[in-house]
């Protein structure tokens, strides 16, 4: 059983993330997810976050916010990209289930000081790394606990939110320095592997052609991914958050390369994340593709 906290910014491919993690509740302990803003603000990717735990069966897991905006910068958002309610054409349904009334960083630190003696917590991070950053440098304490971050996020070459840098890191670079210097073992699912995972026209028209409520609120937000201005003449979407919960299933699907990664803060190019070979970062470059399709498939194509 691997420990999980999750913070994320749904968001489309957040929400194929969290479909893997509920689709493989055997393995993954889902402790919380937890909301930060990027792909738009704190309270509706919070909201987003909420109604997809009941869409996908996870009534009982948590969801909480902590940071509101940026570290230091002002909030950058990506609604161009996964529209007005961050999930496409999809519209979820009101539910009963609330918020956290606690902020999301006492409820990581509860989580992760609890766990049984000799256990560790592992991060997944699919936004933005400010809630992460304000983590460990307000509760350094639950560092020994930290089985290692999953992030994805950051690239070894070009980005797409600016010529230089990734949008998750761009977001918030300040906060991605914390990450990356802290010494804590981390998986890095950049560009460099996601940019390679393209979720076909056709494989989107399977998940429509699968019956059942869930596989149609996915075809929802896949479809207008897909049609964006970002996507349309591709002809594909890339399925960037779902890696990391991917890499925590089925690991060997995946190759890469050990890295250091330092983060530019300041000027033109901040948000860039220079990776140098021989550090302790798991830089992820390479995957079983067929495989990984299938698996994202089989998450959001299940009955719940």
């Amino acid at each position: 059983m691997i420990h999980l906290w999750i913070d994320c910014d749904p968001g489309i491919d957040d929400a194929v993330m969290l479909a893997i993690g509920a689709a493989h509740r055997d393995l993954f302990h889902i402790h919380g997810i937890s909301a930060v803003p990027g792909n738009v603000s704190a309270a509706h990717v919070a909201e987003n976050a909420l109604r997809l735990s009941v869409l996908l069966g996870m009534q009982d897991v948590p969801v909480a916010v902590a940071a509101q905006q940026p570290l230091v910068r002002k909030p950058v958002f990506a609604d161009h990209v996964h529209g007005e309610t961050d999930l496409g054409y999809c519209i979820l349904p009101e539910v009963e289930k609330t918020l956290e009334k606690e902020n999301a960083l006492l409820l990581m630190r509860e989580a992760i000081l609890t766990l049984p003696e000799g256990e560790a917590m592992t991060l997944v991070a699919t936004g933005p790394l400010t809630n992460i950053g304000l983590l460990l440098r307000a509760f350094p304490e639950v560092m020994p606990r930290i089985e290692q971050i999953v992030l994805m996020g950051g690239s070894s070459a070009a980005g797409n939110m600016t010529p230089w840098a990734e949008f998750n890191i761009h977001a918030d670079p300040d906060a991605a320095a914390i990450v990356f210097g802290s010494g804590l073992p981390i998986v890095m699912c950049a560009l460099d592997l996601t940019e390679q995972c393209k979720f076909s026209a056709q494989k989107i028209a399977e998940v429509r052609a699968t019956p059942g409520d869930l596989p149609q609120k996915y075809a929802d937000m896949l479809e207008f991914y897909l049609n964006c201005d970002f996507y349309r003449e591709l002809g594909y979407v890339n399925a960037h958050d779902v890696t990391t919960l991917l890499y925590l299933l089925r690991p060997a699907m995946f190759t890469g390369r050990r890295v250091s990664v330092s983060v530019v803060r300041e000027g033109a190019q901040a948000g860039r994340t220079i990776c140098t070979d021989g550090g302790d970062v798991l830089l992820l470059d390479g995957a079983d593709f067929d495989a990984v399709y299938s698996e994202i498939q089989q998450a959001v194509c299940r009955q719940v």
